[in-house]
């Protein structure tokens, strides 16, 4: 049986077999609660899409470009389903709130989103049973989400720098948010997309342009969106909600088993991690309110965040260049402004700094264009401006809550004033 989905960005998508049955369990379903862009509509009001939609046209695109693979005898027809597979499920592992809450994990337990995923493909037994019913190997599945898979291609169709997740999220992500600088010739990649003699992700000479465009999609929707400055602080005011109510005896008892690894992992295992929402979270803040329960620090943030009065860009500096860009000089600054901001308010939280390298090229990872007699990285191609593209971007800000502003501009003034700030 096959169903369709209408979707905004590519139309009808198709649905059948193994990828229908993932779409109906509810570990699957989970991903209807969780935006793709977390506190991104704090600013962009229209951003409010989730993972699920982003997930489904992901799917798409990487059963369009494996069918064109196929048909340039690049990938064998008996790879399809696995790689269709990887593709609806790379983010089913993500946190509520996405990348704001995966912080948390990431700083205190190094746990990434991508491993949570691995854990869900091979042990959630909604999506476990099913791939094994289709003679799919979970754990092949999960070594492409995580990037290890023995076929370099498969890795590099799922995380490489012109990879399908990237080609879905730039032109969603600028619709619905309605930042223009996102938009990109999907088309002509999707037409020209092949592999070259190595396995890696090329276009030939004719479409270098479309290549391009993406590259500089990419530059200015980081600048815009992804790391605007609002948005950043925003989900900084829910790491450190999220990492007071791990610890605060009174509130923990609600989030667990989602308050560290080994109780999401247990809840993966027993099949309950479709609970875990940007609902639930969003209504625990609440219950933490009306019922005044944890500390007054906790719900003073939680209120600042209801109320979008949260943090404060006191201080911005950005800057492009090689794989380091930021400044020596300014990092030691922040780190002086850090220590200094501790010992006047007696916490973490009040005042936060904030640095930031995002990698524009990804060393290994470049698209590559096909010429005759083989092929050479984007960023090594002589009729392509991308040569000419800085390697990361750096971005270091200093943010403060309304009531630490006046202190927050004194610590800027006296340790970041040969700086241009905001």
């Amino acid at each position: 049986m096959i169903k369709y989905v209408f979707d905004e960005v590519h139309g009808y998508i198709s649905l059948g077999g193994v990828s229908l049955k993932i779409v109906d369990t509810p570990t699957f379903q989970r991903l209807r609660r969780i935006k793709q862009l977390a506190q991104a509509w704090f600013v962009y009001p229209g951003a409010v899409h989730t993972r699920f939609s982003h997930s489904l046209g992901v799917m798409h695109l990487m059963n369009r470009v494996v069918d064109k693979f196929i048909k340039d005898g690049r990938i064998r027809r008996d790879d399809k389903d696995l790689l269709i597979t990887a593709a609806l499920l790379h983010d089913i592992g993500h946190t509520p709130y996405s990348h704001a809450i995966e912080a948390f994990f990431n700083m205190k337990y190094r746990l990434k989103h991508e491993e949570i995923s691995s854990w869900i493909i091979t042990e959630d037994p909604h999506i476990r049973d099913i791939l094994s019913y289709y003679g799919i190997e979970p754990h092949e599945v999960a070594a492409i989400v995580l990037g290890r898979h023995r076929e370099e291609s498969f890795n590099m169709l799922m995380s490489s720098d012109m990879d399908v997740d990237r080609l879905d999220y730039l032109p969603r992500d600028a619709l619905h948010s309605g930042v223009k600088y996102g938009v990109i010739d999907l088309e002509r990649i999707v037409q020209t997309i092949t592999l070259d003699s190595d396995n890696r992700i090329a276009i030939p000479q004719k479409a270098v342009q479309a290549a391009e465009s993406f590259y500089i999609a990419r530059i200015h929707m980081y600048r815009s969106l992804y790391y605007h400055k609002t948005i950043a602080g925003y989900q900084m005011l829910v790491q450190e909600i999220y990492k007071l109510m791990t610890q605060e005896k009174e509130v923990k008892e609600y989030l667990q088993p989602f308050d560290s690894p080994e109780g999401i992992r247990n809840a993966i295992r027993a099949g309950k991690i479709f609970l875990w929402d940007d609902f639930y979270i969003g209504g625990l803040m609440n219950f933490v309110i009306s019922r005044r329960l944890g500390s007054e620090v906790l719900r003073e943030l939680i209120r600042l965040y209801l109320e979008r009065s949260g943090y404060r860009t006191i201080y911005e500096w950005m800057g492009f260049g090689n794989k380091y860009p930021l400044p020596a000089k300014i990092i030691s600054s922040l780190e002086e402004l850090s220590k200094e901001s501790i010992s006047r308010t007696g916490n973490d939280h009040t005042i936060k700094t904030y640095a930031e390298t995002v990698p524009i090229i990804t060393e290994g990872a470049e698209v590559r264009i096909i010429y005759p007699g083989g092929s050479i990285p984007i960023t090594q191609y002589q009729g392509s401006l991308i040569r000419k593209l800085p390697e990361a971007m750096g971005l270091v800000r200093v943010y403060s809550l309304p009531v630490a502003e006046k202190m927050a501009k004194e610590l800027v003034s006296k340790f970041l004033s040969h700086n241009i700030s905001i």
